[in-house]
């Protein structure tokens, strides 16, 4: 299924440019019995500076979508690092604290590992409050076994509060996205350089198939890879849960 959708919004966006640059070369062939030397000149500025604004655009929205992605995969490590450490140190504590920490920490990793196969819009409401009441386990039972030995507070607090801290800045993470009205400005502005691209074509009279459709296709590709950079639990570039698969915990 979300190959399907992927592959429907690829030929969308390239049949969207398609047609941008199919009627900006017809515009152009009209225009072009009229056409002097000067604006002829004149349409090749303007070609080169809406291909640099599509550049610039371009740069920075990939850029801040490949930076959050790589942000997302960072907290998943952190997260993976944090359970890993809490089961350790749960080791120190006592006896049933010892026990109802790691079978906690189990459970919630579980949790974890199965959250993107649950839902791929983000987190709903139903996830949120799985979590918050796994994160009151999780300090019910470190908290009541250092509350019997107090010298291991900072020992065994400190992993699991990262444990909660982490799931806050992996939700904050999921909601940033690329803001709609510059998505909309960075579409607008790659069929806008399409079709003054086609309308150069037209007024030379020449269609050029090879160029200007190895265009179409990188424009749309950047497109296609930007907004699915963006969204790393829908689409085909999918962010990696193996850090918390990796996690051994064995049997008490």
């Amino acid at each position: 299924m979300v190959y399907l959708v992927e592959a429907a919004i690829a030929v969308g966006l390239l049949a969207t440019l398609s047609i941008a640059l199919d009627l900006g070369f017809r515009a152009g062939r009209r225009a072009g019995a009229s056409e002097h030397d000067g604006e002829s000149g004149q349409v090749g500025a303007i070609q080169g500076a809406v291909l640099g604004l599509l550049g610039l655009l371009l740069a920075f929205s990939f850029a801040a979508a490949g930076s959050r992605f790589f942000e997302r995969q960072d907290l998943i490590v952190q997260e993976a690092n944090a359970i890993g450490t809490s089961w350790l140190r749960a080791e120190l504590l006592d006896e049933p604290q010892r026990s109802e920490l790691r079978a906690a920490l189990q459970d919630y990793t579980r949790s974890r590992i199965e959250i993107p196969a649950r839902s791929r819009d983000g987190w709903n409401e139903e996830m949120l409050a799985e979590a918050d009441r796994l994160h009151g386990r999780i300090w019910r039972a470190a908290s009541t076994g250092v509350a019997r030995r107090p010298e291991l507070s900072l020992v065994i607090l400190t992993p699991v509060n990262e444990v909660i801290d982490v799931h806050s800045l992996r939700v904050n993470a999921s909601i940033k996205h690329v803001p709609g009205l510059v998505l909309a400005l960075l579409v607008a502005c790659s069929l806008l350089s399409v079709a003054v691209i086609g309308y150069g074509c037209g007024i030379g009279g020449r269609r050029r198939w090879l160029l200007t459709l190895s265009l179409v296709l990188v424009i749309g590709s950047s497109l296609w890879i930007t907004v699915d950079l963006d969204h790393p639990r829908q689409g085909l570039l999918q962010l990696d849960d193996a850090p918390l698969k990796m996690l051994k915990f064995p049997a008490q």
